[in-house]
């Protein structure tokens, strides 16, 4: 526990694997090692650990919890709803197991269905004993619902009780209040809360340097790697920093009736955290292309000729991504850097996703870092179909973006693309609310909203090099 404490996660795991050797039922470590794997980004991988844990240890609620968790994150709803019901069934009243209830019916948009779980289980307490993960979960749905002044006293209430509170949902409250002050226009006080969320993490704030991505995927080790036998039109990426409208563009997509979508598929972040480039052979990137392939199989079960992969961290796996998908197409997202970086500030990331985000000069330096790996790809790739969308164009002249967009992937225009809020498919990114919306301008310039607060990231961006206008 404590190389998974420090956040050394590959650590933890190997610890973990050693100690299994003599405790092979242990399904505790396995659900380390799970926990860990996930951290990591490889849910394919944490899968195989909890269900070997599953096969030991059958009634467990917390570690059921964790493997519907996986299949949320593979997005593999049917085994998801299925997990939930058997955790629901063994405990009915675990605040986490409601958590998860409500959780996925606010991410297909039953705002209703969802706050009525979860006031059922506070109705069944003392109302100054209800379960802080009970609280935070309908201050949640409340800033959904727009219900501002429910939610806030939720919020609050988490907030008050102090340390006697799990850290993680303590945190979870306190961003959650943050969201709140902003949607009542009380920004200094927004901008605090969000200042003590981030401050609450205690792993190591991360940025991922553009010189790392040259040197492991330079031109001349680029032309050393094969290019998939196969090639494939089925993926589309979309990719960019978080907050950037990656998730408004999918679910825009994914409207169309021959486009298919996985969400946010960790199979290339996964293929990359393994492979060696320098040791690439063609068998090891055919069986690469087959792998993923697989992983976006789910996306195209009703035939469609294009699947969208909406892993924002793509943009830094194109490299790969160019060998083992021949026939490529990558939508790369931008915004104002400023709306970027305040609204990473803003998310309660989950798996410690996006470590940079907890400090806005950190923010600053990998919208920076990330600009720059993009400056390499387009040297490097210039075969890679490649489309940047901007998300104030996006808002402004949706029509006129969609049909661009639609072009470019090979598919004619469909009206439904611009009904995309509509949809019925659950969201599970920090956007799951924004998406069921129609389209709207008002989340163009938020950071003018935060005045001096911002003054700092301003300076930082500048001085990384990333121009600024307005």
């Amino acid at each position: 526990m404590q190389a998974y404490n420090a956040g050394d996660f590959a650590r933890a795991v190997s610890l973990a694997e050693r100690a299994l050797k003599d405790r092979k039922r242990d399904h505790n470590l396995l659900h380390l090692q799970a926990a860990c794997l996930m951290k990591m980004g490889d849910p394919e991988a944490a899968l195989e650990k909890l269900l070997a844990a599953c096969r030991v240890e059958r009634r467990d609620p917390q570690l059921l919890i964790s493997l519907a968790q996986t299949y949320r994150a593979l997005q593999r709803f049917e085994e998801f709803d299925a997990t939930l019901g058997r955790v629901l069934e063994i405990a009915p009243g675990l605040a986490d197991a409601v958590y998860l209830h409500a959780q996925s019916y606010r991410e297909r948009g039953m705002l209703d269905d969802a706050r009525r779980v979860i006031e059922e289980a506070m109705g069944a307490t003392d109302a100054g004993h209800v379960d802080p993960t009970l609280l935070a979960a309908h201050a949640e749905v409340c800033l959904a619902a727009k219900d501002t002044e429910a939610g806030m006293a939720s919020a609050e209430a988490v907030v008050a009780r102090g340390d006697a509170v799990r850290v993680e949902v303590r945190r979870r409250a306190t961003f959650l209040l943050g969201r709140l002050l902003d949607g009542a226009g009380r920004y200094d006080e927004a901008f605090e809360a969000f200042s003590r969320g981030n401050a609450m993490y205690t792993t190591p704030i991360r940025v991922m340097p553009a010189a790392y991505v040259r040197e492991r995927w330079s031109a001349e080790r680029l032309a050393d790697v094969p290019v998939a036998s196969e090639r494939t039109e089925l993926p589309v990426l979309v990719c960019g920093m978080p907050r950037t409208g990656t998730t408004l563009v999918e679910q825009m997509l994914a409207a169309h009736p021959e486009i298919g979508t996985v969400g946010e598929c960790a199979a290339l972040p996964a293929m990359e955290l393994r492979c060696d480039p320098a040791r690439l052979d063609q068998r090891a990137i055919d069986q690469m292309q087959r792998q993923y392939l697989e992983a976006l199989a789910p996306g195209a079960r009703g035939g469609e000729a294009r699947v969208v992969d909406k892993m924002t961290m793509n943009y830094a796996m194109l490299g790969l991504a160019s060998r083992v998908v021949p026939g490529l197409r990558v939508i790369y997202c931008v915004r104002d850097p400023r709306d970027v970086c305040l609204s990473c500030f803003q998310q309660d990331f989950t798996a410690d996703a996006h470590p940079y985000s907890r400090d806005l000069t950190q923010c600053a330096l990998q919208y920076a870092e990330h600009t720059r790996i993009m400056e390499h790809w387009r040297a490097v790739l210039p075969d890679v179909a490649l489309m940047e969308v901007r998300y104030a164009e996006l808002v402004e002249d949706p029509e006129r973006v969609v049909r661009a967009m639609l072009g470019f992937v090979g598919v004619g225009f469909d009206p439904a693309c611009l009904r995309h809020h509509e949809t019925a498919a659950p969201v599970t990114t920090a956007s799951s609310a924004q998406v069921r919306e129609p389209v709207y301008r008002t989340s163009l310039a938020r950071w003018r909203h935060y005045g001096a607060n911002l003054d700092p990231l301003a300076q930082a961006l500048r001085k990384a090099g990333v121009p600024l206008e307005g």
